[in-house]
């Protein structure tokens, strides 16, 4: 089954797009402390419907995208012509994607990399960010955590996600303490006149612990500078954060 492929539309109607244009609001701060140029070329790693592609092009930022759904690729690039701006969007995949260019940054937002299911899946994905990645250039992510995919998804095991005239959202969630795995099955009802249409996608996620993504970065080359547990506060990580905040630099030769 793929997924975001039927979803995008759903998922670009929900508040999820809401999170990529808080982290674009966020980051020309952090830029300061970490002495991040303002502005500069920026690939955007499974970048979806691109609301935080959009958000970076207008602040000055020249950007690519890439994605694996073409779905929500289309739902980029959609948005960026109708905002008038110009970024490359590529239906690739994080493991083994290609560029003939290199990038001051590379982000990838809203625990996409929870979805590479093995670490050397994500071993894979932080060498291409290497390769991609000028000298002093950064690689910024974030991750759900051990804790919050086995304990924070699992508070409610059912949840309307969304609910309007025409379409009910439901998100049904699970874990697996033995393979770290969490699964959320999302189901949702379009109403076209008076008939409603199911449709679902089943997603997973693996957790790792900082100090596996912490070796697979320096082992590709990384520098490991920062985690925090909330990228507002830039507070460190705790027992109970859900989610963690990575900076990592190729450092210049």
């Amino acid at each position: 089954m793929t997924v975001y492929h039927h979803f995008a539309q759903v998922y670009a109607r929900g508040y999820y797009p809401e999170f990529s244009q808080a982290l674009a609001g966020l980051l020309p701060g952090i830029f300061e402390q970490y002495e991040i140029p303002r502005t500069g070329n920026l690939l955007d790693l499974a970048c979806g419907e691109g609301s935080f592609a959009l958000e970076m092009a207008k602040m000055g930022w020249s950007v690519a995208g890439i994605d694996q759904s073409e779905e929500m690729l289309r739902l980029a690039r959609h948005r960026a012509t109708t905002a008038g701006l110009e970024i490359e969007f590529k239906q690739q995949d994080m493991r083994s994607f290609e560029t003939d260019r290199q990038y001051d940054l590379i982000t990838c937002w809203f625990d996409s990399l929870n979805y590479l299911l093995r670490i050397e899946d994500v071993q894979s994905a932080f060498e291409r960010a290497y390769k991609a990645l000028k000298p002093g250039g950064w690689f910024i992510f974030d991750m759900n955590t051990i804790y919050g995919l086995a304990i924070e998804w699992q508070k409610q095991k059912c949840y309307v996600q969304q609910e309007t005239e025409d379409l009910l959202e439901l998100h049904q969630t699970s874990y697996d303490f033995e393979k770290r795995m969490a699964t959320m099955r999302i189901t949702w009802f379009i109403r076209n006149d008076e008939i409603w249409q199911k449709y679902e996608e089943i997603h997973f996620e693996r957790a790792y612990s900082v100090e596996k993504i912490k070796n697979a970065l320096t082992t590709t080359g990384f520098s490991f500078e920062s985690v925090y547990g909330s990228l507002r506060n830039l507070t460190p990580v705790k027992q109970d954060s859900s989610r963690v905040w990575i900076f990592a630099q190729k450092k210049s030769q």
